[in-house]
């Protein structure tokens, strides 16, 4: 890892920014080499933490989307800071009113979802229309501090979250265009691949 990750990553923790959990970065990086993506979305830019390791682990370009502007700035100067910038696209917005026109006419073959958990649903049946056959849906965070797939009483501030993404998972579960491994480490990964 590269000092300006390593960085972001020590940044992190004392803000509590919600990047990459270890586990996810392994299956993100093991899934750029193996699938050699070319064009990918990304819903949830953050701080370019999870954008920067797909770019570092393939030579694809991205399209990625973040709602909040001071963290698109972060962004942009990390990946400045690793000269990645001439293969990212970054859009400013709420996906959920922006996703249709930044995919609008365009084909990717990864789609990292990682914005809001309670829209996953929402996102996949936009974007999944413009993923090449073959191409993978990874969901991060599905299983929410495995709460979606437990029985224990769920806060009040959780429930709306846990609902969606139990959700989310029946219906990939029951899809017959897409097949879905779940991976229990870190938060929970879904991996989809369109078939």
């Amino acid at each position: 890892m590269n000092s300006t990750l390593e960085e972001i990553r020590k940044l992190s923790e004392i803000e509590f920014l919600p990047i990459l959990s270890k586990e996810c970065e392994k299956v993100l990086i093991d899934l750029m080499e193996k699938e050699k993506p070319t064009k990918i979305l990304e819903i949830g830019t953050c701080v370019g933490y999870s954008s920067s390791i797909m770019l570092l682990n393939s030579s694809a370009s991205i399209d990625t989307i973040e709602l909040d502007e001071e963290r698109q700035k972060v962004a942009k100067n990390v990946w400045k800071a690793q000269n990645l910038q001439d293969r990212v696209t970054a859009y400013l917005g709420d996906a959920n009113v922006i996703l249709k026109d930044v995919v609008k006419n365009k084909e990717y073959d990864f789609v990292f979802l990682d914005g809001p958990k309670s829209r996953y649903l929402e996102h996949l049946n936009i974007v999944l229309p413009f993923v090449k056959k073959g191409g993978i849906i990874l969901a991060d965070d599905v299983l929410f501090f495995g709460l979606v797939k437990g029985e224990e009483h769920v806060a009040h501030k959780h429930r709306t979250i846990v609902r969606h993404l139990r959700e989310f998972l029946q219906d990939v579960e029951n899809r017959k265009d897409v097949e879905m491994e779940l991976i229990k480490e870190g938060n929970g990964i879904a991996i989809i691949r369109k078939k």
